[in-house]
């Protein structure tokens, strides 16, 4: 039940609403419980040849009871239907907007698929509490207390008789609750495994192709979908054992009031009205202990999704960096990293060490290394995504915590390597995150500058080409160069590329590059790359092995040093004419 309580705030604006709509729903079960009686009176009335009321008037009465009821029922269960899709809207909206604001360590951790069995299932699940578990909950409690007075009021010996089946299957639930929710779990652990393999297939259908690993991962999904299976069947013997033995129990309730009702009638104790309405009552006490059965289920499913939902919603958001008082971003984009040291997990290496570097206002600097130096790690800590351990990281003489992550951001440019693309336009994706509306002509000059523009012939539709999901369609060339043309919308006053000129050829590459000094205008420029044909039109460059800052200087300079750079550029030109011969 602590579960359930979670689900207090997100009902509070939705009061009002509950409010009317219960009311109504329990108006139309009071109707209900008052059929019974115009039945009895009617049988009464004609067993002792009483016509003063005609029979015509009790058929009139019931028909406007049940009448009232259907329209008062349909309202009530409408406006609580209602307001649990509010609240399925807003918890859904919320659990976007944290997934939004939480840092990349946790979707290292995270598969997509249960993300998205989360966003959708599992709210769904918690729609079900917030709706029809809520009204059956009521509605059948109400008729269930009713009855009973109603039942008493009638027989009390009979009514007492009637009570033993009740108790004996709220005990039967009772047991069987901790259990369902257990189940419950796992199926909606089971349905994320299966949406996480079925997701991953999807966006990596090339690859499964390429390797051919079709049957094989077909022979995945279906173990997934069995363990699926099997764990629905295993809720629903536990569920259909339940309503069996309410079934069961309701039925023996039945037979013995027969019995006992039948020899009250014949010894006079009993009129045949006042059996008809026990009767009546037994019968419609029978739906809410079924309903009961349902709700235990809904509940049980529904407080395991709020459980699973929680853990996301209760996760920590990427910090907010130190005081974060400063909403101005960087204007001049001078970097200085003084003693940094980072690692991702505690039981990892560092991935810096001891770094300290400065980048001056302007300044294109390239980073080059060998693979797992740290060069990327870098420019994610320039970006806030992770936090450094030890050291600091200054933007225009202010420390990076001082930032609000916004101001952080906002001139600060990254094109990573493998660029990612949304299912959409070439142009939607170019103007994507631009800090104001894009011109036609501005976004003709970033398409020209990177060179994508030659491409356009490939697309029927030009820059309005859907370029598929993650840009599929597209070469890894054309992403890249996409990814540039974003950046260059964008104009940050920092800007990082993470290899990002790795798919393109040499030639477009100086190309490219010559364009990128219309673009920069004195901006900084940080450039990844293992190609060292890009570090000539630098103004320096830095050389990291093991997350440290070992050689710095011009690329003649470097290569007259005989260190690291001079090895690293002497391999490169043997690996390339290896090629060529």
């Amino acid at each position: 039940m602590r579960s359930l309580l979670k689900l207090l705030p997100y009902m509070k604006p939705y009061r009002s609403r509950y409010a009317f709509g219960l009311f109504l729903v329990l108006i139309g079960v009071m109707l209900a419980v008052i059929s019974p009686l115009v039945i009895k009176a009617a049988i009464d009335g004609l067993q002792k040849g009483d016509l003063a009321r005609p029979i015509f008037h009790f058929s009139l009465a019931l028909l406007l009871i049940g009448l009232a009821r259907g329209v008062l029922m349909f309202k009530g269960r409408f406006t609580l239907i209602a307001a649990s899709r509010s609240i399925e809207y807003d918890i859904r909206s919320a659990l976007y907007r944290k997934l939004l604001s939480l840092p990349p360590s946790f979707f290292d951790r995270s598969a997509t698929g249960d993300l998205e069995s989360r966003v959708i299932n599992d709210v769904e699940g918690i729609r079900m509490v917030c709706g029809i578990a809520i009204m059956l909950s009521l509605s059948s409690g109400l008729m269930t207390v009713l009855s009973l007075v109603a039942m008493f009021s009638i027989d009390a010996t009979l009514a007492s008789l009637s009570i033993v089946p009740l108790g004996l299957i709220s005990l039967f639930t009772s047991l069987l609750t901790k259990r369902i929710y257990q189940e419950s779990e796992i199926v909606q652990k089971r349905l994320a495994e299966m949406t996480t393999v079925a997701q991953e297939n999807f966006t990596g259908v090339r690859v499964v192709r390429a390797f051919v690993q079709e049957e094989t991962e077909v022979d995945k999904f279906r173990a997934a979908a069995r363990a699926y299976v099997n764990a629905n069947l295993k809720l629903s013997l536990t569920r259909g054992a339940t309503w069996g033995m309410m079934t069961l129990l309701i039925e023996a309730g039945v037979g013995v009031v027969l019995l006992v009702g039948g020899l009250g009638i014949l010894n006079g104790r009993l009129t045949l009205g006042e059996f008809t309405a026990f009767t009546a009552y037994q019968f419609m006490l029978s739906w809410p202990v079924i309903a009961m059965g349902w709700v235990i289920t809904l509940i049980q499913r529904g407080a395991a999704c709020i459980d699973r939902i929680s853990l996301i919603l209760e996760e920590p958001e990427e910090e907010v960096l130190g005081s974060a008082s400063r909403n101005t971003p960087p204007k001049k984009g001078e970097i200085v990293i003084k003693n940094l040291t980072f690692r991702y997990t505690k039981d990892r290496l560092p991935a810096l060490k001891d770094l300290s570097l400065t980048i001056r206002a302007g300044e294109r600097v390239a980073i080059v290394g060998r693979t797992g130096a740290g060069k990327s790690t870098l420019l994610q800590l320039l970006l806030g995504h992770y936090r450094p351990d030890n050291g600091t990281i200054f933007l225009d003489d202010h420390d990076v915590n001082d930032y609000t992550r916004r101001a952080l951001r906002e001139e600060i440019g990254i094109v990573p390597q493998d660029a990612f693309l949304f299912s959409d336009s070439l142009a939607a994706n170019i103007k994507f995150g631009a800090k104001s509306e894009v011109s036609s002509d501005a976004l003709d000059r970033a398409v020209e500058s990177s060179r994508l523009a030659a491409d356009l012939t490939q697309f029927p539709q030009g820059l309005e080409q859907i370029v598929g999901e993650r840009g599929i369609t597209l070469s890894g060339g054309q992403k890249q160069r996409t990814a540039i043309a974003r950046a260059f919308i964008r104009e940050p006053r920092i800007l990082l590329l993470d290899d990002a000129l790795a798919s393109v050829d040499v030639h477009t590459e100086n190309e490219i590059l010559e364009r990128l000094d219309e673009h920069l205008n004195g901006r900084s420029c940080l450039i990844v790359t293992h190609r060292f044909s890009i570090v000539s039109k630098v103004d320096r460059i830095l050389v990291l092995d093991e997350g440290k800052l070992v050689e710095e200087g011009r690329h003649d300079d470097l290569v007259n040093a005989g260190g690291l750079y001079a090895q690293l550029v002497k391999r490169q030109q043997l690996e390339e004419s290896l090629k060529l011969g």
